[in-house]
């Protein structure tokens, strides 16, 4: 290899990789996140008690079309519509989401109001907040949580949050070798009281999740007045395991996880975004577990 055109910048054609050595090299980085990020503290003894809510079961077979039209939705529990994020006040526009499970997934309906819907962003595992109303919902497991966002396009990114420091205090260290690979990674910087953050794989797609938008209204024709659209997800416990972390999946009757949804909105006039959630958070930030709602999963049918 010429030394002198690799310090100096030149760029060099390789066409075998053998060239390099007994080199074996990753995949290139195609996020255009930063590499870091850090959430804002907060005092967690001043919010309101964390929310407790009920996911019942289903027997019923459930379509993930987006419509939200089997009869077992309408006696799902709903949610309160959600409020501001930082100290939960009333939002200009409806957003309520609810549970439900069985044996094979974890479901989850949204309902938006929106009198004018918009999307743009289409591609893979794009994340849609960036330009686009979206809704969001999170699972915490044990050791790491899961997040998914869907656009009115049904454009959904996905990403697999890890808290590395479990993995170094128990010498997981074929694990950490994996999440070292990540070609696209967002690492959270400790918080006070941790001694190491937590690394997302921007890259991660839950085994077997399903999910569709069912759009009231004309989607980017803002000369029309639209109602809104509605969100179907389906979650299957096969692939929630990798978030649980060992915990039981499907849970057993009774069992608790951590869980909050979330929706960006975006005001074109103002041009700003914030965000609105069916948990109060203190401040702009999603990203603290502690603060989501507890859900309780019910023996009992919807």
């Amino acid at each position: 290899m010429n030394k002198e055109k690799v310090l100096t910048g030149v760029p060099m054609a390789i066409d075998d990789i053998s060239q390099l050595g007994p080199v074996e090299i990753g995949p290139a980085p195609r996020s255009k996140l930063g590499r870091w990020a850090k959430v804002r503290q907060v005092d967690l003894s001043r919010l309101p008690p964390v929310k407790t809510r009920t996911c019942l079961r289903t027997a019923e077979p459930i379509t993930i079309d987006g419509r939200l039209d089997e009869p077992v939705w309408q006696r799902a529990e709903w949610s309160e519509p959600f409020g501001m994020m930082h100290d939960g006040s009333p939002t200009p526009l409806q957003t309520r989401v609810a549970l439900l499970w069985d044996d094979q997934y974890l479901y989850a309906g949204y309902k938006v109001e929106d009198p004018d819907i918009r999307a743009s962003m289409s591609g893979f595992n794009d994340h849609v907040y960036f330009n686009d109303e979206d809704v969001e919902l999170f699972f915490e497991g044990n050791g790491y949580y899961y997040e998914i966002g869907l656009n009115a396009l049904n454009t959904s990114y996905q990403i697999r949050w890890t808290w590395v420091e479990p993995l170094v205090r128990e010498q997981r260290f074929s694990e950490l070798e994996e999440l070292l690979k990540t070609p696209d990674v967002l690492y959270y910087v400790a918080r006070e009281g941790e001694k190491i953050g937590r690394h997302a794989d921007l890259n991660y797609q839950l085994p077997g999740c399903r999910h569709a938008v069912f759009i009231d209204g004309t989607i980017n024709c803002p000369e029309v007045k639209d109602r809104g659209w509605t969100v179907e997800i389906a979650l299957p416990w096969a692939g929630l395991k990798h978030i649980a972390g060992g915990r039981a999946t499907p849970p057993r009757p009774g069992d608790t996880f951590r869980m909050t949804a979330y929706r960006c909105h975006h005001d074109r006039e103002k041009r700003t975004a914030k965000g609105w959630a069916s948990s109060v958070m203190g401040n702009d930030n999603i990203h603290i577990p502690e603060r989501w709602n507890t859900v309780v999963f019910a023996e009992r049918e919807a």
